[in-house]
């Protein structure tokens, strides 16, 4: 079955898309041939290609190599080029070679045209050192894109260190405020101490007065008239201490 007769076949089943292949051959760098092809109907999917010497099957390999020249020039994801070894046998046959690449979904096929030598040859001296070219561009690019990941991978570190000093800074504030605090209540307790110890003595003084004033008194009603005048005056005294107290607490 010829080409045309298998894409007939091919256009009059409903379900199927048609293939829509398209590429070429190249360069023959010595014993080795470069090439790309792709059906544009099923940009995902590589296309097999296969080499013929006389009829006869010499070798295949799938057209899923990565060049950027061709993702540049709009032919898919630039993953449809493919390479073949070839032995001298086959290079010396050069004349009676054939390829042809193959839609492993549909079976549509499309014949490559090997150009002669002189056309190859002009076309080696420019292909082969661009495509080499080309991958250390496309090396330089992955290069540039690990960087760029590589330097959003530290942004965010340092975010979240800065995110850390902030929260040690606020912690750091609030044990400072803490401290403030528990030295202004030492302070506060160490003038109630110096308070109680004067109110002390001023208690001892009263008791004292009290003692002497029971043996200056010997008649019994001098003597309670007395002691209820120190009770007042002790009362007084314990009021103002009550209000010293508050006023000192707020």
């Amino acid at each position: 079955m010829t080409t045309a007769e298998y894409q007939d076949n091919e256009a009059r089943l409903p379900n199927v898309n048609p293939a829509r292949l398209n590429g070429r051959i190249d360069a023959l760098d010595g014993n080795r041939l470069h090439g790309w092809i792709w059906d544009e109907a099923r940009p995902d999917q590589a296309v097999t290609v296969r080499l013929y010497c006389d009829g006869r099957l010499a070798a295949e390999t799938a057209a899923d190599q990565s060049r950027i020249d061709l993702r540049r020039n709009g032919i898919g994801d630039g993953k449809h080029a493919f390479s073949m070894e070839l032995d001298e046998a086959l290079v010396a046959a050069r004349n009676r070679l054939r390829v042809v690449g193959v839609s492993p979904e549909t079976g549509a096929e499309l014949e490559l045209r090997l150009p002669a030598p002189d056309e190859l040859a002009a076309e080696a001296a420019i292909a082969v050192p661009l495509a080499r070219f080309f991958d250390k561009v496309e090396v330089l690019i992955a290069l540039n894109r690990r960087g760029q990941l590589a330097q959003k991978e530290l942004n965010e570190k340092l975010d979240r260190i800065a995110a850390r000093l902030e929260e040690n800074h606020a912690l750091a504030e609030a044990t400072k405020a803490e401290a403030e605090s528990q030295s202004e209540i030492m302070r506060r307790i160490a003038e109630l101490d110096v308070f109680q110890l004067r109110f002390d003595g001023t208690l001892r003084g009263f008791d004292e007065r009290l003692q002497a004033i029971r043996k200056e008194a010997r008649a019994p009603l001098r003597q309670v008239t007395v002691i209820l005048g120190f009770l007042s005056a002790l009362a007084a005294a314990m009021s103002f201490v009550t209000l010293a107290v508050t006023l000192w607490g707020g």
